[in-house]
């Protein structure tokens, strides 16, 4: 079977990348013809790629093939030519587009170039490889594109940014989204919650919508001695050569001489001046650092992003204090530096400096001058990684005790609490959204009631606080036997495998709701 599968960025990174890379791997492993169109600027460094080009109205030119391996199927990744300007939901930096806008603060000749030039790329891809089934991601902009282009009967993906940073903010991305889902076959999402406000935000989608939650890469995320995972994760980045361009430590005194002047510019400038894709230059060294220290250690792995809630975790860390355990954070994004500003500022002490954040950011940290004066010390409790990658990231997930997932915005699931819980990392997950669906499910398997789950909101801070203090604090026995249920759980509930079926079924059925 030919499978299209239509995605409009990486595939590595944020979640959505992430889904699309492994569904598009087990397709090729069944024996299926995968054409991956998608603008990933390195399909070489996926074994399971068997061949890469672009795309464009003149046709499909292929710039590299692998010889024939044995396996039944072969997945092609194709770039669409579609210029200068990748639009977004949220603003990272992109290699090879020198311009990244928000699609909402595109103009409508800039998105209607946009559109354009990947649906004139994908009739052409059609062309070349008829597709039997057609998947397209997001709510916007994969279902326009492919039904301006290939008419109806896809399934289109819900992955959640797109509802929260385009379709809710903007009457124009709501009218594209209504527009594509309403030629969609079926609408798969995570969770009943993403589909849920789908069908709030873009009726069209009622009536189509099924419940397809992602999986867990078992052979890559698995419980592993803490040290050993560590040291395997550093021996794995340390041998990347790409890591060269990653962040320097000397970035630090930079940013503390920003945060001394007050200059929040500075920060966001600094965080442009080194490879935001790749681990930081420093991360082998301090991933073994890591290893060699016997307490508990809690963790984060996602985008450096306001929406994500990294400072409620560190502002939790503060309120700790003393008892604070180390705390490991992997990500990458533009708000690295204000995230270091206020490791820093709470690592002196720095009342003033945390009042001046706080107010610069917009955030409040629900901290006293008590609690602030407390933390002194938490930088040496923290290990920032710079971003590792699903080659990386593995092995230092194994090594927490609890992985925290703080998002304040709604998620579509939360993919990261599971593959943390496959490894055997207790998840503290936030209780709204997709979220609460992935929470419920751990809790009542494990027959734990609110034991990996926290209420947002004002003073999220003090109860992710107390949560890791009531998680760490537990006997090594019972975490141990805690450990390996909700493995367990992980392992049964969710595989790629799973997740590639029901949506092939949903491209060659009807739509059930679930």
């Amino acid at each position: 079977m030919n499978v299209l599968v239509w995605h409009g960025w990486l595939l590595e990174g944020a979640g959505s990348n992430v889904y699309t890379a492994r569904i598009a791997e087990v397709y090729r492993r069944l024996g299926h013809d995968v054409t991956l169109v998608c603008q990933e600027p390195h399909p070489e460094r996926f074994p399971w790629i068997d061949a890469w080009g672009h795309a464009a109205p003149a046709g499909v030119e292929l710039e590299e093939r692998r010889p024939p391996t044995g396996t039944a199927g072969r997945c092609t990744v194709l770039r669409p030519r579609i210029g200068s300007l990748l639009p977004v939901f949220v603003i990272d930096e992109y290699e090879g587009f020198p311009e990244v806008k928000r699609f909402v603060d595109c103009t409508d000749d800039e998105l209607d170039v946009y559109l354009r030039s990947n649906v004139e790329a994908l009739v052409a891809v059609a062309e070349w490889r008829r597709p039997d089934v057609v998947i397209a991601g997001h709510a916007l902009p994969g279902p326009v594109v492919s039904r301006r282009a290939l008419g109806d009967g896809f399934v289109a993906k819900i992955h959640g940014s797109d509802l929260e940073y385009a379709v809710r903010e903007q009457r124009r991305c709501r009218d594209l989204a209504g527009e594509g889902l309403d030629g969609a076959r079926a609408v798969a999402g995570a969770s009943s919650d993403v589909l849920r406000r789908c069908e709030e935000l873009v009726p069209e989608s009622i009536g189509r919508t099924l419940v397809v939650p992602p999986g867990v890469d078992l052979t890559a995320f698995r419980p592993r001695p803490r040290s050993d995972a560590l040291a395997a994760a550093a021996g794995l980045v340390e041998g990347d050569p790409a890591r060269g361009s990653g962040r320097h430590a000397r970035v630090d005194d930079a940013v503390r001489n920003a945060l001394e002047a007050g200059e929040g510019a500075e920060l966001d400038r600094l965080a442009r001046t080194y490879d935001q894709t790749v681990p930081d230059l420093d991360a082998p060294r301090r991933l073994r650092d890591l290893a060699a220290f016997e307490g508990p250690t809690v963790g984060y792995l996602g985008k450096f992003i306001p929406q994500k809630g990294v400072h409620h975790l560190i502002a939790a860390l503060a309120l700790l204090g003393e008892r604070a355990p180390r705390v490991l954070l992997i990500g990458f994004g533009l708000w690295r530096e204000w995230l270091a500003a206020l490791v820093g500022a709470l690592d002196r002490g720095d009342i003033d400096a945390v009042r001046w954040w706080e107010e610069a950011t917009g955030e409040n940290l629900g901290l006293d001058d008590e609690a602030i004066d407390g933390a002194r010390g938490l930088a040496s409790r923290t290990t920032f990684t710079g971003r590792l990658d699903h080659r990386f990231a593995p092995a230092a997930v194994a090594a927490l005790d609890v992985l925290v997932v703080p998002s304040i915005l709604a998620e579509a699931f939360g993919m990261v609490a599971i593959e943390g819980a496959a490894t055997g990392a207790l998840p503290l997950v936030a209780r709204h959204s997709g979220l609460a669906e992935v929470a419920s499910t751990l809790e009542a398997r494990a027959g734990r009631p609110g034991m990996f789950s926290f209420e947002p909101g004002f003073g999220a801070p003090r109860r992710i606080a107390d949560a890791i203090d009531r998680l760490i604090a537990m006997p090594p026995e019972e975490r141990i036997d805690l450990r390996e249920a909700i493995a367990s759980v992980s392992r049964r509930e969710w595989t790629w495998d799973r997740t590639a079926e029901r949506l092939l079924h949903a491209a060659r059925g009807s739509p059930r709701d679930h």
